[in-house]
């Protein structure tokens, strides 16, 4: 799903992602499955572009980081729910290591699932913005299936975390701190 032709003939090959900061997404095996980009110039749309979902990736299936988090939401017990890769990379490079990213805001059952044997405690940091405080309604409404406590990360300044984390050093016990 990295090239597109266009519908008329063959001949003319694109690049799906051209323009686009470009980030593997990767299966709990640590299998690359597909890619997702980010627009380079605030004009660009769509601003993400996952890959086609297809018979090797259901983008509600996985999270972006688990493969690279999930030993550390074990041993920790928790699981800190952002809703991107810039938010995961921000929070990982802050030293938060047991934090999975969302494709979006659509958490699902089977993503739940996956953290179920890991984690007790969810901690949910999506953004503050419309769709964000719906997310968290529906991720909150989702997760009491299971058997988690589930917080809500509000950063201060309704930033996500990674803008937080870009203006203060403390993203780790701000997420901690969250109530539930």
């Amino acid at each position: 799903g990295i090239a597109l032709t266009s519908e008329t003939t063959l001949e003319k090959i694109y690049d799906r992602f051209r323009g686009r900061l470009m980030f593997p997404i990767i299966d709990a095996l640590g299998r690359v499955v597909a890619f997702g980009g980010r627009a380079l110039k605030k004009d660009q749309e769509p601003k993400y572009l996952n890959s086609a979902e297809s018979p090797i990736y259901h983008k509600g299936n996985l999270f972006y980081g688990f493969v690279l988090s999930k030993k550390e939401i074990k041993n920790t017990g928790v699981a800190i729910l952002v809703e991107g890769y810039m938010d995961l990379i921000a929070a990982y490079q802050a030293g938060v290591k047991n934090v999975v990213a969302t494709s979006g805001t659509a958490l699902t059952e089977m993503q739940l699932r996956l953290l179920s044997p890991l984690a007790k405690t969810l901690i949910l940091s999506f953004d503050m913005d419309l769709a964000g405080r719906e997310a968290v309604k529906r991720a909150y409404e989702l997760s009491l299936g299971f058997d988690f406590e589930v917080r809500v990360a509000s950063l201060p300044e309704g930033k996500d975390p990674a803008e937080y984390a870009k203006e203060h050093n403390d993203l780790e016990k701000v997420l901690a701190d969250s109530p539930l």
